[in-house]
């Protein structure tokens, strides 16, 4: 277990006996998450070395009520017995107390340490979900040259007035041509007059403005309107 220790203490009357004081830190650092010390004297003294005359004069202080004490409850008395019929086992009267203000000490910390992070990364333009559109554009990216690595090889197939129509339907379409190359290759090839007439209709519709949607997306329709 481990215990938060509050500078406070050394404001605190338990300041003015310092032995009385370094048995109570180390009943904080023994007790359980309830601030409960289920444990004899005589095991203290084993646990911390402490000479165990110390522990004991440490606990019957620590059991006297303290009218100078912060917290009023138990008439100022820092620990209590657990059980009336033994002469060891304490509860830390006010360590819930405490605790909670240790609990919220530390989620504002993180917090405050979880914003610094955000705005750090912020500050350089990283935040995990440019990152994540970085990381997908990245790999588009490679998509897109390994596609165009590959298309001269089709390209390569056909014969010089269809690399032609090929060449001009990848000037029309631009950045659209990489996800498109292997469906216009393949009409190139079994239908090179229609496609003739589609390329012609599309680079004419871009000099005049009339492509409303994308390129391709006029490619497409046009292919679909012009009979065989």
């Amino acid at each position: 277990m481990f215990a938060k220790i509050f500078t406070q203490i050394l404001d605190s009357s338990l300041a003015e006996d310092y032995q009385t004081r370094h048995v109570f830190e180390d009943l904080l650092k023994l007790c359980d998450i309830n601030g409960v010390v289920d444990i004899t004297p005589e095991a203290i003294h084993r646990r911390t070395n402490v000479p165990l005359e110390l522990i004991k004069r440490g606990i019957a202080e620590l059991e006297k009520p303290d009218a100078r004490s912060r917290n009023p409850e138990n008439a100022g008395a820092r620990i209590v017995r657990l059980d009336d019929h033994r002469d060891w086992g304490w509860l830390i009267v006010n360590y819930a107390h405490y605790r909670a203000i240790a609990s919220e000490e530390q989620r504002r910390e993180k917090t405050l340490l979880r914003v610094q992070r955000h705005r750090e990364k912020s500050k350089h333009g990283v935040t995990p979900g440019n990152a994540s559109n970085a990381m997908q554009r990245e790999m588009q990216m490679q998509k897109n040259n390994t596609d165009k690595a590959s298309a001269p090889t089709k390209a390569s197939k056909l014969s010089a007035r269809q690399k032609e129509y090929a060449d001009r339907f990848e000037t029309a379409l631009g950045n659209q041509w990489t996800n498109d190359a292997g469906k216009w290759i393949k009409r190139i090839k079994s239908a090179p007059g229609k496609c003739e007439r589609v390329i012609a209709e599309v680079e004419s519709a871009a000099i005049e403005k009339r492509i409303n949607a994308t390129p391709a997306q006029f490619a497409e329709q046009i292919w679909k309107e012009f009979a065989p």
